[in-house]
């Protein structure tokens, strides 16, 4: 039997940050077995080239704004379109839909109106907040959360006291991370602390004159997952890389230095899933290391069930 084309279509740079493509590939992970996946991407780097060949075929794309109108001519109209990033604007939508596409968007900021038949955010959980089709499905909250195959099932027992675990995405620009490092660093508490950077991070001098850390770069999923499993504790925005630490099991200090992530950031902390930073721009004392300790956390479900659910959700289009 052919299966159904899933095409994936999201971008990663310096400027947009690899959130989208992290997460739409951690989708494409969960349906290759069931669907024939594709991702198309804009002049993918080596370390995504690498990541994507361990999931599915993949296609790149023009960097400038053509890519828009390439991928709508790729389209023969049986496919199923996800799209993953902000710039994907309801006329676009449409003009995927008119291709009798089937249409799914992930989607953070919910400030758009979306014709698409399945709408994914992996935090919120308001319906009310979405404008949307009376067609629309929308796949909400932390039964959804779109986690690579080593966060799903993660384990606990490996962890090492006083161990931290620093990560602000792979740019940084404002360099969070030399911030929160300098922290850490001089607290007596904190023993030894990981520090994950992507290739886009332009500030690891900084970070060679902290004593406690060990710098890692472009970790694989399944390393990322090895560093979150032995940290205790962890500093982070509250994007997709808090819900993995999450799953690991951390004890996370979160907050937000982008719009995008506000919304998460309220939300993680009012359900008590991470100790709230609030603005990161704003913060900074070191009181979190000392008050998470005994923080009482929330601890999330059983993430194992979450690529079922994509897969029957998928196979309803």
């Amino acid at each position: 039997m052919t299966k159904r084309r899933v095409y994936f279509r999201a971008d990663a740079s310096a400027s947009i940050g690899y959130g989208h493509f992290v997460r739409s590939l951690a989708l494409a992970d969960m349906l290759k077995d069931d669907f024939d996946c594709t991702f198309f991407t804009q002049t993918p780097t080596d370390y995504q080239i690498s990541e994507m060949e361990k999931v599915c075929k993949y296609k790149s794309l023009p960097s400038n704004d053509t890519k828009f109108d390439v991928f709508l001519d790729l389209l023969k109209g049986d496919e199923i379109v996800v799209l993953d990033n902000y710039f994907f604007s309801t006329d676009y939508q449409r003009k995927i839909k008119d291709k009798r596409c089937k249409l799914v968007c992930i989607d953070d900021m919910h400030d758009k109106h979306y014709v698409a038949d399945i709408v994914i955010n992996h935090v919120l959980t308001d319906e009310k907040l979405f404008s949307v089709e009376s067609y629309t499905k929308l796949a909400l909250g932390l039964e959804y959360a779109l986690l690579r195959r080593p966060f799903l099932q993660p384990l606990y027992n490996n962890k090492e006291e006083g161990h931290w675990f620093v990560s602000f995405g792979g740019t940084d620009y404002d360099n969070m991370t030399a911030k929160f490092v300098e922290l850490l660093d001089s607290s007596p508490k904190v023993k030894s602390i990981t520090v994950v950077v992507g290739d886009s991070y332009k500030y690891r001098d900084s970070l060679e004159l902290f004593n406690k850390i060990e710098i890692r770069k472009n970790l694989t999923a399944n390393e990322m997952q090895r560093e979150m499993c032995r940290a205790q504790y962890a500093v982070l925005p509250s994007s997709s890389v808090c819900i993995e630490a999450i799953a690991c099991g951390c004890k996370i200090a979160s907050g937000y230095f982008v719009d995008n992530q506000r919304e998460y950031a309220d939300l993680l902390s009012s359900q008590k899933y991470v100790y709230p930073l609030g603005n990161l721009y704003n913060y900074h004392d070191d009181t979190f290391i000392s008050e998470i300790e005994n923080y009482s956390f929330r601890i999330a479900g059983n993430f194992t069930a979450i690529p079922d659910r994509y897969i029957k959700l998928f196979k309803t289009l």
